[in-house]
């Protein structure tokens, strides 16, 4: 429906063919490289699982209080750099 759109960053470690662009919705947009890029990567907490917070959740909510409550190791993305590769 109108404005139910939302956005999903999902880094596949390895071949992921059912969420890395199996759907025409699902566009990969970049790629991780450099042992800077792994490192980063490898600090972000993981341990909340499928028990994390819900996407309806967080669609709704966002980065609310409530969610850094329940959720106080959960990391966010607070920039991100275009680089021409060209």
């Amino acid at each position: 429906g109108k404005d139910s759109r939302s956005n999903q960053l999902i880094v596949a470690l390895g071949n992921n063919e059912r969420l890395g662009g199996g759907s025409p919705w699902e566009v990969p947009w970049g790629e991780v490289v450099g042992e800077e890029s792994f490192r980063t990567l490898d600090g972000i907490y993981t341990g909340y699982g499928d028990n994390g917070p819900g996407q309806g959740r967080l669609r709704n909510e966002g980065s609310s209080e409530g969610v850094a409550r329940d959720f106080p190791k959960l990391d966010y993305i607070l920039g991100c750099d275009v680089i021409d590769s060209r």
